[in-house]
């Protein structure tokens, strides 16, 4: 091994010398991004579709499905949804809630999803109820947030919107129980999964895809905190991939890569039906392959 770093360390001295760092670094991130299996945020190669589809298959026939999109901006991924229940024959099973905070794109996301059979809820989710200051990008995009980028202009657009719980809807509509939760919050996932604490605590969701990515800094949350959160109630935590779920027996200070990705939370009789995709680092630090 000694041998085999001092020859990648003449390589790349020599390519950084030919061509330059800025490329070498480029090139070395997209094989480390690719060696790790994260891919571009696309429902079509990142997995989320073919999660859809195996929840589906995994719900007994003749049973409820109840899915609940938070952050559904224009509605795409519910459209996903419906599609992957119409091709299994279960769209009368389906029970569809999609959430989405801005008027703007509330009415786009309503122009996509009206007369589908979907509960169109206009507010933000969080871990307590009342009002919130939205922080828009830009009318209808996609990393419109709760939290202040970074980057914000002090005359960045802003919109008050509602705000409530997972707990507080579940507990005013009926929802008992809960088949497959989305959350895309733009940095704020962490705090819509604290505000459904309870239904985790009683296992009353079944499964939950979260985003992850360098938002979570604005809102001063890591990986470790959603792992520290759902792992004592029984949750097993992995990647989502197109190849199947990464699952991980724990947090580990080399998933804290801040790097654009869906991870799936779900109980242990769930996960053990999903494709599984073993952790390059499985055996390298006495853990066994989760």
């Amino acid at each position: 091994m000694p041998a085999l770093c001092r020859a990648a360390a003449i390589a790349t001295d020599l390519a950084c010398g030919i061509t330059g760092r800025r490329y070498v670094v480029r090139a070395s991130r997209f094989v480390l991004l690719r060696a790790r299996r994260d891919v571009r945020n696309d429902p079509t190669v990142n997995g989320e579709g073919l999660l859809q589809q195996w929840v589906v298959g995994l719900t007994p026939r003749l049973g409820r499905i109840c899915v609940v999109d938070v952050g559904a901006n224009v509605g795409l991924w519910s459209e996903a949804m419906l599609s992957a229940a119409r091709q299994a024959g279960r769209l009368a099973d389906l029970d569809l809630h999609a959430f989405e905070p801005s008027a703007f794109t509330f009415a786009l996301l309503s122009a996509t999803l009206r007369e589908k059979g979907v509960t169109l809820v206009r507010m933000a989710m969080s871990d307590q109820t009342g009002w919130a200051v939205l922080h828009v990008v830009a009318p209808g995009a996609g990393t419109n947030s709760l939290h202040s980028p970074a980057y914000a202009d002090s005359d960045m657009a802003t919109e008050k919107v509602p705000v409530t719980t997972l707990e507080a809807y579940a507990d005013r509509t009926g929802l008992d129980h809960i088949t497959l939760l989305k959350v895309d919050a733009e940095g704020h996932d962490l705090a819509v999964l604290r505000g459904a604490l309870l239904l985790f605590g009683k296992q009353r969701i079944s499964v939950v895809q979260f985003e992850y990515n360098h938002r979570w800094i604005n809102a001063r949350c890591f990986l470790r905190d959603a792992f520290d959160l759902l792992q004592p109630l029984g949750y097993r935590i992995g990647k989502l991939t197109s190849a199947g779920v990464e699952f991980y027996p724990r947090w580990d200070a080399d998933l804290e890569t801040f790097t654009e990705g869906n991870y799936v939370a779900c109980l242990p009789e769930i996960s053990h039906h999903l494709p599984a995709v073993t952790w390059w680092k499985a055996g390298l630090t006495g853990e066994d392959s989760p």
